[in-house]
């Protein structure tokens, strides 16, 4: 079973890792410690001797002070400080996948399977992509065709004997098997009736292709049925004095209504804390939203927020903030999408790998941004030569600027923090 699962690339090891996964996969059993709030691993060998020094658990504290987050105290960022356009679908999906990589399983991996079925199902319709789909089929069609050829020459080699040709004709035959509309071909025809060992052998290459064409068509429905991505925040997130800002934009805004829109905001702080932070007028979402129009959620900083700087035990040094959106489309299509901005200040800026993850993939990691605030996208049409609304005109009367959806601009008098 560990050869299938690790033939799949499904997780099958066991163990703990002597070094760093990189460096080494070498793995076995070790004793963990806890030293001043570290977690310590002291590796142990089959041979009974000890391995030193210890490798550190990742959980060891680091401190990156306060900065900004851009090149001028982050070096790896160069070039980055200015986003191209629409960047916050591209920045939010390299953000799940490298806060994944953050974390490595040790210990037993295969305790979290359910069952090897229902893993290779999971990664033919959600991890491989649909590339990687088609391939598969096709290289599963030419290796059942081999295969049938070589099985048909076997049976034909032992009832016949040996003769010129003999896996070319069969090689066609498994050809003619695997759907096509005759059994005959321009230019060939089998020389000698089937017997009943090769009829044997056909039909059980039938079943097998239609078995395959059947998972292969249910895995096409599976993946053809995933929501389509339908919203998008924007890469970077905004905190001033007063407010929290994050803006969101529909995808296909001309043809997609959400409806029943719930939205969930909170920030993660020392010690990973998690602190709820209430939207503006005390809402949880929208009965329904449309159109060009941005969506800015919004968090009020009053005497009721954890964002306060008198807040009770201190003010908060603030990790991360996280927003999701659960909401159904008009279509009745279930939409989900959630974004993670990151402070200059925080645990995971302050790790260089994790800096570099990003460095190598030509990206700005999402982020909390001081002193700037959004710029305005929407503007009522005018006259240009009396200046006055167009009404009477028609529809539209309102413009929406999409390049300025992710544009922001200093707060005059204000500084980043």
């Amino acid at each position: 079973m560990h050869l299938l699962r690790r033939a799949l690339g499904l997780p099958y090891k066991s163990g703990y890792y002597y070094d760093h996964p990189r460096a080494s996969p070498e793995r076995g059993d070790g004793t963990f410690t806890v030293d001043n709030g570290n977690v310590m691993f002291t590796p142990e060998p089959k041979d009974g001797s000890r391995r030193l020094p210890p490798a550190e658990h990742v959980l060891s504290s680091v401190k990156s002070g306060k900065v900004n987050c851009d090149s001028s105290r982050f070096p790896e960022f160069a070039g980055l400080d200015e986003r191209p356009k629409f960047q916050g679908g591209v920045v939010h999906t390299a953000d799940r996948q490298i806060f994944k990589e953050t974390f490595a399983a040790e210990g037993d991996e295969g305790a979290l399977s359910v069952s090897l079925a229902e893993d290779v199902w999971y990664l033919l319709t959600e991890e491989l992509s649909i590339w990687a789909v088609l391939r598969l089929e096709i290289a599963l069609e030419v290796l059942l065709i081999v295969a049938f050829a070589l099985a048909l020459t076997v049976v034909s080699v032992v009832e016949h004997g040996a003769r010129d040709g003999v896996l070319r004709d069969k090689f066609l035959l498994s050809l003619t098997s695997v759907r096509l509309s005759t059994d005959s071909i321009f230019g060939w025809q089998a020389r000698s009736a089937s017997s009943g060992y090769e009829v044997f052998v056909l039909a059980i290459q039938g079943w097998t292709h239609w078995l395959l064409l059947s998972v292969a068509g249910a895995v096409i429905v599976a993946r053809a049925l995933r929501p389509l991505q339908q919203v998008v925040f924007n890469p970077d997130c905004i905190l001033t004095d007063e407010e929290v800002n994050v803006r969101l934009q529909i995808i296909r805004p001309a043809k997609v209504d959400l409806l029943n829109v719930t939205i969930n905001l909170q920030v993660f702080v020392t010690g990973g804390r998690v602190h709820q932070l209430s939207l503006t007028n005390g809402i949880e979402g929208y009965g329904a939203w449309f159109g060009f129009a941005p969506m800015n959620i919004r968090h009020k900083i009053d005497e009721n927020s954890p964002l306060r700087d008198d807040y009770p035990g201190g003010k908060q040094g603030v990790y991360f903030i996280r927003v999701s959106l659960s909401a159904t489309d008009s279509n009745g299509n279930p939409v989900n999408a959630f974004a993670t901005y990151y402070h200059p200040d925080s645990f995971f800026m302050g790790m260089s790998d994790f800096r570099a993850a990003w460095a190598q993939r030509g990206i700005m990691p999402p982020r909390i941004l001081r002193g700037v605030r959004w710029k305005d996208q929407m503007r009522r049409i005018r006259d240009r030569s009396t200046g006055k609304g167009t009404e009477g005109a028609g529809l539209p009367t309102w413009l929406v600027n999409v390049d300025n959806t992710e544009g922001f601009e200093p707060i005059p008098g204000d500084s980043p923090v």
